[in-house]
């Protein structure tokens, strides 16, 4: 750990996710990066677990990750986020995005005490997409009513500045930690991942 207050932990398919992961931890310019196979410790101020979220379902991998070491995690402070491509997703619904219905199934799996959670917009690169997924994709899609095609929200600075801002909560705890978002309260948002090109 080498004396690293937080642990940023990911799953990933195609890079998406782990990309905003690397942005994260530069943010919070005091984190390691590991992925869900590769965490050893948790011996952190921080544990931020990053969700691609594919086909409108959350990794098994995170959800395994979070069951699995519930015991340990409900002493940490914890960080969600999630990455995905909605279907209907437009530049101009990018800016208004919220994600509270991606992010929610990771509440009910989180032990610790959580006090950030955000959804970010990934990328779909259909050349870097095995022939099965693309054809997963382009079904899945049609039956949603869309056309599968490559876009990329990644966004470095969000990101970047989210890490920040969690290092500032570390440093700086606020005086009410946000609660669990609910369905019926959250903030509108747009049908949920159709992939995010983990």
């Amino acid at each position: 750990m080498a004396g690293k207050r937080a642990l940023v932990v990911y799953d990933t398919k195609y890079g998406s996710t782990e990309q905003i992961a690397n942005w994260i931890a530069e943010g919070i310019n005091d984190a390691d990066l590991r992925h869900v196979g590769d965490v050893e410790s948790f011996n952190y101020d921080l544990v931020v677990v990053g969700c691609p979220i594919y086909s409108e379902m959350p990794s098994p991998r995170i959800i395994q990750f979070l069951d699995r070491n519930r015991d340990v995690l409900k002493n940490r402070k914890i960080a969600l986020f999630t990455v995905s491509v909605p279907f209907d997703m437009t530049p101009e619904r990018a800016r208004r995005f919220a994600g509270q219905k991606d992010i929610k199934p990771l509440f009910d799996h989180a032990s610790g005490q959580v006090i950030a959670s955000k959804a970010f917009l990934g990328r779909i690169d259909l050349k870097e997409m095995t022939e099965f997924d693309r054809l997963s994709m382009r079904i899945w899609y049609f039956l949603k009513g869309y056309k599968l095609k490559e876009v990329n929200y990644l966004n470095r600075d969000e990101a970047v500045a989210w890490g920040k801002k969690l290092l500032e909560t570390l440093t700086k705890p606020p005086d009410v930690i946000p609660p669990q978002p609910k369905q019926s309260d959250a903030p509108p948002s747009f049908p949920g991942g159709g992939a995010e090109n983990k």
